[in-house]
């Protein structure tokens, strides 16, 4: 699967897997280490680019589709706090009740 990296060339400051796969990069350059299923986790909503995606698609993408739903927001509500407390801003994942996820890594 392909990810993003830190050599990735849009402008402005963006969240993004560093290259080795296993940090958070903030936008001001801190980083923040990953489990493997937090990384699997903000590749797929990377790879959507700021659109939603589904929670049927993240449990697939995290557990073939064996993760059922408290576990994903269990998840998702850890990650932030990681992310708040390792740099400093909120991670700009938003939830979309019902539905699933949206991260705007340009935020």
């Amino acid at each position: 699967m392909d990810r993003p990296t830190s050599t990735d060339t849009a402008p402005g400051p963006r969240w993004r897997i560093d290259g080795d796969g296993w940090s958070l990069r903030c936008p001001d350059g801190h980083l923040v280490p990953l489990t493997r299923t937090e990384r699997l986790l903000l590749e797929r909503l990377l790879l959507a680019r700021g659109r939603l995606v589904t929670r049927e698609a993240l449990a697939e993408a995290l557990a073939d589709g064996e993760l059922d739903s408290h576990r994903l927001d269990s998840l998702v509500y850890r990650l932030r706090r990681k992310v708040a407390d390792g740099c400093g801003i909120s991670l700009p994942l938003d939830a979309i009740h019902g539905e699933g996820y949206v991260l705007d890594a340009t935020r």
